[in-house]
């Protein structure tokens, strides 16, 4: 997703290298594959070759996890292989018991966090940053909703290779 805000409607991206895109090889669903080698990269309001710090941001993806609804209570950002300008620095994370026909809808979710990504001291190229705890969420949900709010520096998207989910 792209152009979207915690409690806001959801604007979906699309292949591309352009606004609102994200590259063919750096999907969504390579955010939560296990695999530190892949990754998701998304321009947001930019195209590639912009350079600001804007690019990239209030994007994500939302999940909805195979096994049902599940209690998250953190999760762990890893880093992509290079430009560590594109890393989220403030992330947003919300979740949802919609149908996934309504996933698209701010009043589906609920913010469960907001603040730092973990990110903030540079853990290296494909390496995870410090989890981050919600202890505090006691709800199960059966989706959701992780964005990005910043970045480290000026570059023209966000990237990172994993989102690991804690919880049960």
């Amino acid at each position: 997703m792209w152009n979207t805000t915690a409690g806001g409607d959801s604007t979906l991206s699309t292949v591309g290298s352009g606004v609102g895109n994200y590259y063919t090889g750096q999907i969504p669903l390579y955010a939560c594959d296990n695999k530190l080698s892949d990754e998701y990269t998304s321009f947001g309001a930019c195209s590639a070759g912009a350079n600001t710090t804007a690019c990239g941001l209030n994007t994500g993806f939302y999940r909805t996890p195979p096994r049902g609804a599940s209690l998250i209570i953190g999760l762990q950002v890893c880093t992509a292989g290079s430009l560590n300008a594109r890393d989220p620095i403030t992330i947003t994370f919300e979740g949802s018991n919609q149908p996934t026909s309504a996933l698209n809808l701010g009043s589906s979710w609920t913010l469960i966090y907001s603040g730092p990504s973990g990110l903030a001291t540079d853990p290296g190229r494909t390496a995870c940053g410090i989890p981050v705890l919600f202890p505090s969420n006691t709800i199960w949900y059966s989706s959701y909703r992780f964005l990005v709010t910043s970045k480290r520096d000026g570059e023209s998207s966000t990237w990172y290779s994993e989102i690991q989910l804690f919880g049960y």
